[in-house]
C-alpha cells in the first residue's frame, strides 16, 4: 500500500538492490526493464555491483544468454539512466518516506493518510479493525480485501515465480488468487458451508471479497445485534 509513498536514498549502495528496490527513476529496474531482469543471472544484487562497471559492457552485466540488438538497446537505456549515479562511502543507504521527507514515517501520520484516502471505503476500516478481533487477524483481513497477500499470482505479478508456478496450492489446477484461495476453491468453498449451517446462513454468497464480506457481515434480515457478530467470523 506505501509502496508508492516511500523511496531508496542510496549512499554506499550495499543496502540497495538493484532490481527490486525504488532508487533511481520513477520505479523498481525490475518493471522499467522486464526484459533485461528476465535474463540477468543475479537478480538479487545490490547497487553496489557499479564497482564491476555497469556501462555498456561492463562487468556488472551477466546474462543468460547473449543479448538480441534491441535488448542491447535496453542496457544501452538503462545504462544512461545510470550515468550520473554516484555512490558515498561510509553513508548507509536508507529510506525516505515521501509524505514527509524531514520527519519520516509517523504511523498516526500513516494511519491518516489511509483513513482519509477517498480510495478507502470507510465502513470496512471500521468493520475490519474490530475491538474483538486480534490486531494480526484485523491486519491479514486488511491486506486480504486489498489484494496484499503473497499469493502466487501476484508473485507472478512481480516476476518472483515464474507464471507456471501460480498454480493453487491445494492442487486444484486453478490460477491461485485471493478470490480463488478464499472463496472459490473446494476447500474454502466447503469451510463457508460449514460455516453458514453453523450460524443458521443458508444463502449465496458474492464472488468478489469485498462484497462477500458486507453480504455476509450485514445479513438481510438479521438482527443488528448479531451483525457485530457476524464481523468477528
Amino acid at each position: 500500500m506505501f509502496e508508492g509513498n516511500t523511496r531508496r536514498v542510496v549512499g554506499d549502495g550495499h543496502n540497495t538492490l538493484f532490481w527490486f528496490d525504488n532508487w533511481v527513476g520513477e520505479m523498481p529496474l525490475c518493471v522499467k526493464f522486464p526484459r533485461l531482469f528476465d535474463f540477468v543471472v543475479n537478480k538479487e544484487c545490490s547497487v553496489e555491483m557499479n564497482r564491476l562497471g555497469w556501462a555498456v559492457g561492463g562487468m556488472a552485466w551477466v546474462w543468460r544468454r547473449r543479448l538480441l540488438a534491441w535488448e542491447e538497446d535496453s542496457v544501452r537505456e538503462c545504462s544512461l539512466l545510470l550515468h550520473n549515479v554516484v555512490l558515498q562511502v561510509n553513508v548507509s543507504d536508507n529510506w525516505r518516506w515521501l509524505l514527509d521527507p524531514v520527519r519520516g514515517y509517523i504511523v498516526w501520520a500513516a494511519y491518516r493518510f489511509i483513513t482519509s484516502s477517498e480510495q478507502v471505503d470507510r465502513s470496512l476500516v471500521d468493520d475490519v479493525w474490530h475491538r474483538y478481533i486480534p490486531a494480526k487477524v484485523s491486519l491479514f483481513v486488511w491486506r486480504l480485501l486489498r489484494n496484499r497477500l503473497p499469493t502466487r499470482d501476484n508473485l507472478s505479478r512481480r516476476r518472483i515465480i515464474q507464471g507456471n508456478d501460480a498454480i493453487c496450492v491445494y492442487g486444484c489446477g486453478g490460477l491461485e488468487s485471493v478470490t480463488h484461495l478464499f472463496l472459490e476453491c473446494g476447500i474454502p468453498n466447503n469451510v463457508w458451508l460449514q460455516v453458514r449451517q453453523w450460524v443458521g446462513l443458508f444463502t449465496v454468497y458474492h464472488c468478489q471479497l469485498q462484497q462477500h464480506f458486507i453480504k455476509f457481515s450485514f445479513m438481510a434480515g438479521m438482527p443488528r445485534s448479531i451483525h457485530s457478530v457476524l464481523k468477528v467470523i
